[in-house]
């Protein structure tokens, strides 16, 4: 496996932090997804229909355009099972599209599943 470039743990509700090699305008369509075994199991969008749709926020940061934020609910992280998790990035702007590099990482363990209320 690839170095680790992101971690965190089911039925928690992480905020992931993207920076990115270019701008994005709070217009342009941006969709991540997380994959596992090869199977895309959470999506998010920004101006976009996510399949399957995680219920937490992609967002673009309102103080750097060259940064999306990604806030995951418990739900979205218990979706996911504990191992190895690729998150890829595509955009589409009024410049052409894009698809990055996936980034892969680590879902831990959660010793007490379900949500918390």
């Amino acid at each position: 496996m690839e170095e680790t470039e992101f971690l965190f743990f089911r039925g928690s509700t992480p905020t992931l932090e993207l920076v990115l090699p270019l701008a994005v305008d709070f217009s342009d369509t941006v969709y991540l997804s997380f994959s596992q075994g090869g199977q895309t199991v959470l999506e998010y969008a920004m101006n976009g229909s996510p399949s399957p749709a995680g219920t937490g926020t992609l967002r673009r940061a309102e103080e750097d355009e060259n940064v999306l934020l990604l806030t995951m609910t418990q739900a979205d992280t218990l979706a996911l099972r504990t191992g190895d998790a690729e998150l890829q990035l595509r955009l589409k702007n009024d410049v052409g599209a894009d698809t990055f590099r996936p980034l892969v990482g680590r879902v831990g363990p959660a010793l007490k599943e379900g949500v918390i209320g």
